[in-house]
């Protein structure tokens, strides 16, 4: 358990008890997360070129292992922002570092050391999906008399039980060691190695080129010493022992472009890599003979081998090996020794010989069908666009069918067309402001709305500049919500490389595949499903315990015209308490055009019933009764009818919910009016009148009297039995079965009788009453469907696609210059426009007029060329622009020369045109990058490249640190930079530079850089905005410019108010005459307007935001990094902000400046004698005593960390408060003390905004939560198992949701602890609490205690494991398994639809026990 401080006063806070780790000194984070990062996407160097891999691997050294997917990416060095987390630790990307070390002798006297990997502990990506676990192998040669050789590495969660087995003396024979695959953790085993081996001779590791390049970037000067590195050629050798020289050969793949094969001749032994491995935990080290011995790991062997080796690349990998094993004089190949899996000996040359069969039906076209795949993104500056048309070319080059989709300039309606015949998904993103923009979050509603039962097959990728966090949460969503997603994440930083274009087109040809071999299975399974499904939600037990549930009696009414409507509401509750609102499940309604198609399809159904399968022939003429000749033949290719023939079983799934026949005669016989039909507005309010004790609501509806005394704004009828009213607004939907779940905001109600309790019905009471009054034939009806009246309100308008811009004349011709204004700017202004150039970019069929202004002089020896962009109507893809933009870069003539940012891309023939004409390139001293965003620093390339054809070798590139980090992935040319801090000063000769750190205005790496001598401060995005005219400077004035000025504000500066103040803050001293901006005019004449404005609108933004925490991790440290980020995502589940630095790289005043934002305090243990641990000192130094609090974290870095004792007590002797007992792990890390962490943010995240939600509430309407509290429920305990970790909580919020199949609703608070184990595709228990039973109180008391984090609710309960994992609790009087179907907003909560799959009744005569509330504003 985590162990709190036992020395800590109570009233620092709880304690912090849960599930911890030992020390491991040579632990570098997690390696399993790190290996199934990098394993799922083909490892660290997939798709690079050599040179790249270096680069690769830098970008490594520096910042630590691959982030696994799901989480977020941006702590670079410097980066101080509020963070967005996506993904947890139930994303499957963290193991419960379940290892077993084994070691076996195989064939030829070689030692197989094999880490085995439970099935529990779950590892990201597409190649572990079979969840079946995994073994890592190495392997030992160990000649007489000669040093010894070992094949492999082991990542750091196994290097421990390793080097335990290996001992000392054995690292002291080895002399070799071969290295075939690289994800970055190679380096810290051969650290391990070189620390341990006590001999003198080097220790020479054999590896391809890409892995020396990789090797020498990241390892120590001291192992490099060490070590002896030897690149493998194609026919390379090492002699074993005289006589046994073992041979290599490079297999590289697009995947694997660092991929190695060794054989071994005199045992026949070829240690194959990735080739021939599989993801299974099997006891035994070698496979089985015979068929059960193939058929035992056939299909991992199938599924490793479709992750990676499915492409032209790969074939000819294969090949070279085969060619290998044909070139041999002597022993054949005897066995295959893997990475993974078992050693292949009595399956050897089967195994081959299917890798080569395999590979060849992969790289067939299939030809059954004619597939469609639907590629849609948006893109900011073209990278996206130009991943998308990669994809693409892959897609046709496989003989699919694509429809492009640029979502910038596509409506809802088209959108939604295109999912409806699409059948597979690509989706792409930029990411602007740490998110994606409008248009993709809309086209992800509309996939996760529409396509939610056809479950299609997806793909993701984007482009970015310095976070990507928009890829990551298009995987997650997806992920989450059940889709299978095909390829991993393809993500580009900047402007995509070739490699990665080639690695868009496999995945394109991967999604081919996919379609074509997965679709008959995935239709079968559901058909399979879908009767196991109806065969266990029909047994009697499950519909017995289901019928237990009781409800909350109501009578909606609605008006329809003139006239009111009434019907009996019972599967009704509470869902939010911000707004208030309400879940209600509503039957689906069947219009006639519905029912003639059900009346018809059952025809067409009936004539394969009775003969159960027909042949191509007899089914064509069955659907030409219903379909012209086209429509028939498209049909039979989606039906896929094999061998002239088609079951029954295949058309049933046809003409069901979602089926291929039923969806194609919908299209046929409903009209897009028809489909809209009952879509009214009065569906969107209603009011519903809560029955009192006893009463009959169905009788009520028979002959309803108004109530004298209410009268709710809506006009709808208030029922003169009701106790109590509420008013509400329909806001979000969700299928649910046979019925329509709808979220509802409660504007209004009121407690007619305050003495009166709502009437509690079981749900079998319920149904019986319903279906007695349906044989007499007087059950009430409502009069439409809630199912059409909601959707279409909901689907609305695309946004931002049909958005109207501002009338503006284009026909007149350009404005010509303005006259000069004088030298009351240093000198008189000569301003020159360049001819027109048409630029046709992203949005299809238009042309752009783009322009250059060069102005010799805004001030003394500085002038600007202006890059007018006349007719850009849009900026990070989601704003529209009414003016265009401009993009301006500066230069300052001193003694020396400087230039101020570049220009956009599309700009370059122009620009250096004009820029030319100012600068001799071969003399330029200095260009100043303000920051990477494309639009300032899309032509610094090309600058670099000309000043080096002019001669220019003394070129210097300054920036921030984070900005020139960028810069060298922007650029892939060597250039001489300097990274500048605050108040670096620069002096040209007559223009004194002073530079400012503005981080997050709008990018991390963005300065500031100000002339003292003139006065001017240039400031790229920052007092910018988006107007382009031939103004030079602001003279059209406050009232034309400030709508476009506040609209840049808004969209771009608004969200880092704080960083905005804090910059301000850091030029207070300057006197700035001018600004000079990156996007239209400087600001000469209203500058101080212009500045105070931003002042006044960053302090009302700040006002309004809620609690912050400032976190500091450590990058390349132990688990810091994962840690930190865990604990960050509780805390941003609880609506708490997080500001991350890397302790490692953070300066003395970026610290300064944080901590005046940020209250509370968060450490990450740093590893001691570290930069890292030397600023925590200026961290203590800048806490006040009354005004900050801290938390200390553990970064499970053993002994090489600071004790997290000792950090306490240096805050504490600062006399800072903590907020909470620190977190420390004392045993193995698990999926349990990650949850853990989590766990600790979400409940200290509540409590540093209980206080605000608090006042909110207070704050509402007291007859509307009073009136709200009437609604009762049934208690239950919800229990879950995943990833290992057992949770329960109470719940009240579920009502049943649907009848066929079998379902209900749980809702959940998004800063609830249990909130990850139940999302889309989890499963859970509901267990059933019993009126008037002492354990029921019991359980109750039990489950309602404050917990800490990382606990197990169930310690102690008397319960045992369902079939879904989940925990049956003995003292319930039933229980429901239920499986998580989709989920919907609902505000502060989730509103989850559930399927029951099983369920039983423990005491048959017990009655539900109910929970009766005088207010809506708690449980």
């Amino acid at each position: 358990m985590l162990a709190p401080g036992a020395d800590v006063p109570k009233s620092a806070g709880p304690p912090c008890a849960f599930v911890a780790l030992p020390a491991n000194p040579g632990s570098s984070g997690s390696s399993s997360a790190r290996r199934g990062h990098a394993e799922s996407s083909g490892g660290m160097l997939q798709g690079m070129t050599q040179a790249a891999v270096g680069a690769a691997v830098c970008a490594l050294a520096s910042h630590g292992p691959r982030r696994h997917r799901g989480h977020r990416t941006t702590m670079a060095v410097g980066l101080s922002t509020t963070s967005k987390i996506v993904g947890t630790w139930t994303d499957g990307s963290i193991s419960d570092a379940t290892v077993t070390m084994s070691t076996a002798e195989i064939s030829g006297g070689i030692t197989i050391f094999r880490a085995v990997h439970s099935k529990d502990g779950q590892r990201y990506g597409e190649e572990y999906n079979l969840n079946e676990g995994s073994t890592d192998n190495v392997y030992l040669m160990k000649p007489d008399q000669h040093p010894w050789i070992l094949l492999g590495t082991f990542d750091a969660d196994c290097q421990g039980p390793f080097f335990k087995d290996f001992g000392d003396h054995s690292v002291s024979q080895l002399g070799h060691v071969v290295v075939q695959y690289f994800d970055g953790t190679q380096a810290a085993f051969l650290e391990q190695l070189v620390e341990r081996r006590p001999s003198a001779e080097p220790l020479e590791v054999h590896c391809s080129m890409p892995i020396v390049i990789a090797l020498r970037k990241s390892l120590s000067e001291k192992a490099l010493a060490s070590l002896k590195l030897n690149p493998i050629k194609n026919k390379s050798t090492l002699e074993i022992e005289p006589g046994r020289v073992m041979r290599f050969v490079l297999a590289p793949t697009l995947k694997l472009p660092e991929a190695v094969v060794a054989f071994d001749p005199l045992s026949g032994t070829l240690f194959s890599g990735k080739f021939f491995s599989a993801h299974c935990s099997h006891d035994n080290a070698t496979d089985a003979p015979g068929l059960a011995g193939w058929e035992e790991y056939a299909a991992d062997w199938y599924h490793l081998f479709d992750c990676y080796f499915f492409t032209k690349t790969a074939q000819t990998a294969v090949r070279k090996i085969f060619m290998l094993a044909e070139e041999i004089a002597g022993p054949d190949v005897q066995q295959l020794a893997p990475m993974h899996g078992p050693v292949a000996r009595e399956q050897c040359w089967k195994l081959m010989a299917k890798y080569d069969a395999w590979t060849e039906q992969k790289l067939r076209k299939d030809t059954r069908r004619n597939f469609e795949v639907l590629v849609m993104y948006a893109s900011a500056y073209g990278h996206t666009k130009s991943l998308a048309h990669a994809i693409s070319k892959g897609l046709s080059s496989a003989g699919v069918r694509v429809v492009d989709l640029n979502l910038e300039h596509e409506t809802a309606a088209n959108i939604k067309k295109a999912l409806e015949s699409a059948d597979g998904i690509c989706i792409g993103s930029p990411t602007l402001g740490g998110e994606m923009p409008s248009q993709v979050k809309e086209a992800l509603g509309l996939l996760l709305a529409n396509c939610a039962e056809r479950q299609l097959p997806c793909g993701v990728f984007g482009s970015y500049g310095w976070s990507g966090e928009a890829v990551d949460e298009l995987q997650f969503r997806l992920k989450d919500s059940g889709f299978p997603v095909v390829f991993d994440p393809i993500r580009a930083k900047f402007r995509p490389t070739a490699e990665v274009l080639k690695l868009c087109e496999e995945a394109g040809v991967r999604m081919s595949q996919k379609l074509a071999s997965n679709l008959r299975q995935k239709r079968k399974s559901r058909i399979r499903n879908v009767v196991d499904v109806q065969s266990k939600t029909s047994s009697s037990s499950a519909l017995e315990a289901f019928g237990k549930m009781r409800t909350s009696q109501c009578v909606m009414s609605r008006k329809n015209g003139d006239d009111h409507v009434f019907g009996t509401v019972s599967w009704v509750n509470q869902a939010s308490f911000d707004p208030p609102g309400l879940t209600i499940s509503v039957k689906k309604e069947v219009s006639e055009q519905d029912q003639a198609m059900d009346d018809d399809l059952e025809k067409l159904l009936e004539k394969f019933r009775v003969t159960g399968i027909q042949t191509a022939e007899e089914t064509s003429a069955a659907l030409s009764e219903f379909f012209a000749s086209e429509q028939v033949e498209e049909l039979l290719k989606r039906l896929q009818i094999e061998d002239g023939e088609v079951t029954f079983e295949e058309v049933s799934a046809a003409v069901g919910p979602g089926g291929a026949i039923r969806n194609e005669l919908a299209k046929v016989r409903l009209t897009p009016t028809q489909e809209q039909e009952g879509a009214l507005t009065s569906y969107d309010e209603f009011v519903l009148s809560l029955v009192p004790t006893d009463a009959d609501p169905f009788q009520l509806c028979v002959e309803p009297v108004q109530h004298k005394k209410a009268k709710p704004k809506n006009g709808c009828f208030v029922l003169q039995e009701s106790h109590a009213y509420l008013e509400c607004k329909v806001r979000n939907n969700l299928d649910a079965g046979d019925h329509k779940l709808l979220y509802c905001q409660v504007v209004a109600g009121q407690v007619m009788d305050d003495k009166e309790k709502t009437e509690m019905t079981s749900v079998s009471a319920v149904l019986k009453s319903m279906e007695a009054l349906e044989t007499t034939g007087k059950l009430p009806a409502m009069a439409a469907s809630y199912s059409k009246a909601t959707s279409s309100k909901l689907t609305g308008q695309f946004a931002g696609a049909t958005r109207p811009l501002a009338s503006r004349d284009r026909s007149s011709q350009m404005r010509t210059a303005l006259a000069a204004r004088g030298g009351s700017r240093g000198g008189e202004e000569v301003q020159k426009l360049s001819d027109v150039e048409m630029w046709s970019g992203l949005t299809p069929g238009k042309e752009y007029r783009l322009q250059t202004m060069s102005v010799q002089s805004v001030a003394q020896d500085t002038s600007t060329i202006r890059s007018l962009d006349w007719d850009r109507d849009r900026f990070d893809i989601e704003f529209a622009l009414e003016r265009g933009t401009t993009y301006n870069s500066y230069i300052i003539k001193g003694e020396k020369t400087a230039l101020v940012d570049t220009s956009h891309e599309k700009f370059k023939d122009l620009y250096f045109e004009a820029l030319q004409k100012e600068v001799d390139l071969a003399k330029l001293d200095y260009l100043i990058v303000s920051h990477t965003e494309p639009d300032h620093s899309g032509l610094i390339g090309k600058l670099l490249e000309l000043a080096k054809e002019a001669g220019n070798e003394h070129l210097l590139v300054l920036g921030s640190k984070m900005c020139i980090s960028y810069l060298e992935n922007l650029v892939f040319t060597p250039f001489e930079s300097k990274v500048v801090t605050n108040n670096f000063k620069l002096d040209l000769g007559g223009h004194e530079l002073e530079f400012v750190i503005a981080p997050n205005l709008h990018w991390p790496d963005t300065m500031f850089t100000f002339d003292h001598s003139t006065g001017v401060l240039f400031t790229c995005d920052a007092f910018g905005m988006h107007y382009c005219s031939e103004n030079m400077a602001d003279v059209e004035g406050t009232k034309e410019l400030m709508p476009h000025y506040a609209l840049y504000y808004d969209c771009l500066m608004k969200p880092n108010a704080r960083s905005v103040l804090s910059a301000l803050k850091k030029i207070s001293d300057f006197e700035v005459k001018s600004v000079a901006t990156g996007h239209g005019p400087m600001l000469t004449e209203f500058t101080d307007e212009f500045v105070e404005q931003y002042r006044s609108w960053s302090d009302k933004a700040t006002e309004k935001l809620g609690p912050s925490v400032a976190l500091f991790w450590v990058s390349n440290f132990a688990q810091s990094e994962r840690l930190s980020q865990l604990f960050a995502h509780g805390l941003t589940s609880s609506g708490v902000a997080v500001e991350m630095h890397d302790l490692q790289a953070v300066d003395a005043f970026e610290i300064t400046e944080c901590l005046g934002r940020n209250e509370v305090v968060a450490i990450m243990s740093p590893p001691q004698g570290s930069q890292a641990s030397a600023n925590i000192a200026s961290i203590v130094e800048n806490c006040k005593p009354k005004k900050h609090n801290f938390i200390i974290l553990d970064s499970f870095g053993g002994g090489e960390q600071e004790s997290i004792a000792l950090l306490r007590s240096r805050f504490l002797s600062a006399e800072i408060t903590e907020n909470m007992l620190e977190m420390e792990v004392k045993q193995d890390m698990s999926a349990k003390t990650m949850q853990g962490f989590e766990e600790a943010g979400i409940l200290f995240g509540r409590k540093l905004t209980q206080k605000d939600k608090t006042a909110a509430l207070k704050k509402q309407n007291k007859d509307l939560v009073k009136a709200l509290g009437r609604l009762s429920s049934t208690l239950y305990v919800a229990t879950a198992k995943k990833q290992g970790v057992r949770h329960a909580m109470v719940a009240s919020w579920v009502t049943p949701a649907s009848t066929e199949p079998l379902g209900l609703s749980l809702t959940i608070a998004k800063d609830r602890a249990m909130e990850p184990l139940l999302r889309i595709g989890d499963s859970f228990t509901l267990n059933i609490l019993e009126e008037g039973k002492p354990s029921t109180l019991q359980l109750m008391k039990h489950f309602l205690q404050k917990f800490a984090p990382g606990v197990d609710r169930l310690e102690g309960v008397d319960c045992f494991e369902g079939s879904n994992g989940a925990a049956v609790l003995r003292g319930a009087c039933a229980f429901l398994e239920c499986k998580i179907i989709s989920r919907m907003d609902a505000s502060d909560h989730w509103v989850g639809y559930a399927e029951v799959v099983g369920g039983n009744v423990a005491v048959k005569e017990a009655v539900a026990a109910v929970h009766h509330r005088k207010i809506g504003t708690y449980y």
